[in-house]
């Protein structure tokens, strides 16, 4: 009983850190999905205004 107690602690103990390495890894991922979204929109927006024409209705 008593090997079955270590190896489960070891165990639970693994888990909890692949779990919350797989956190940080998500939450990695939505920051660079993210920003690529920011980038990519500000580049849009940034391109419509030059295209603009003055006097023009604004873009939605």
């Amino acid at each position: 009983m008593y090997h079955h107690d270590i190896m489960q602690s070891i165990m639970s103990e693994r888990a909890a850190g692949l779990r919350t390495r797989a956190a940080a890894e998500r939450d990695a991922r939505l920051a660079r999905r993210a920003r690529e979204f920011w980038a990519e929109r500000a580049e849009r927006v940034t391109a419509v205004r030059r295209a603009r024409r003055h006097g023009a209705a604004p873009a939605r």
